[in-house]
Order: structure tokens, then C-alpha cells, then sequence
């Protein structure tokens, strides 16, 4: 008789803790179904594509003059366009810096290129970058946020 009721006891234990399990359950499911609806949220709001922004880009830069740029005639955050070959990779890849040197009249410009767009570059190859004047780095040329790389 006492295993019998034992066995009971620990039976209607196993279930008690087995049905609070089924409880937490929909908790959780709750931030699943918030998470869905935020995601809807952010397609419904969702802006430009990127090729958009990238042809708005090539559509407002305007050419960059590297007199211009060096006696801070151009303002910081202009977007900005220029045409050269690449004669110095600081740091590769995506967050990189590079030089851009371009023909300017009788001379040449040099331009230091922080790379934000998804493409790689390589020394000597000529590429035309869209992005946005920062001003002067550390060394005095005039340096472009690059979005942009073709």
C-alpha cells in the first residue's frame, strides 16, 4: 500500500513539474510573434534601394578639384566624385585606406580613399570613387568617405 501511494506522489510530481514546463512555453513564444511584427514594421518603412542611393550618389557628386580640396575651399560632407590610379594601398579591404592620385592640368592631386564599399582595390588600377569629402588626414591630402568604387 505505502509503494502505491508513493508511486502516486511521484506521478502527480512528475506531471506538477511537467505542466509548468507547458506554461513557460507561450512566454516565450511571445517576443517570437513581437519580433515578427517589428520586422513587418521595417519592410513597411523601408526606404530607397541601394542601388538607388548609389545612382542619387553618382547623380548630386560633383568632380572634386584638388586645389580646391587642399586650400579648404570645398565644404566637409559634399558628395564628391574623382577619376585616378591607385599608387598606395595603406590597409585592404572593407574600412581600408588607399591613395588615389589623379592628372589635374599641369600636375597631379593626391587623394587618401577610406574604403566603405563592398570592392577591393589594387595598386596601379585605375578606378573612379562617389562618396563624401572629410576634410584632411593626418598627413594633409584630402580624403574621401569612398561609397562607391568602380
Amino acid at each position: 500500500m505505502k509503494k502505491l501511494f508513493y508511486i502516486g506522489a511521484l506521478s502527480a510530481f512528475l506531471l506538477t513539474a511537467c505542466g509548468e514546463e507547458e506554461k513557460a512555453a507561450p512566454k516565450e513564444e511571445a517576443p517570437v510573434t513581437e519580433e515578427k511584427e517589428t520586422a513587418d514594421k521595417v519592410a513597411e518603412t523601408k526606404g530607397p534601394s541601394q542601388e538607388e542611393l548609389n545612382e542619387k550618389m553618382r547623380n548630386e557628386a560633383i568632380k572634386l578639384d584638388f586645389v580646391k580640396a587642399n586650400g579648404g575651399e570645398i565644404e566637409q560632407d559634399t558628395k564628391v566624385t574623382i577619376s585616378g590610379k591607385v599608387t598606395n594601398i595603406t590597409e585592404e579591404g572593407v574600412g581600408g585606406t588607399f591613395t588615389v592620385t589623379t592628372k589635374e592640368g599641369d600636375g597631379y592631386g593626391m587623394f587618401s580613399i577610406k574604403n566603405f564599399a563592398l570592392k577591393d582595390v589594387t595598386v596601379d588600377s585605375e578606378v573612379t570613387v562617389y562618396g563624401v569629402f572629410d576634410g584632411k588626414d593626418e598627413l594633409g591630402f584630402p580624403t574621401i568617405n569612398a561609397t562607391i568604387i568602380e
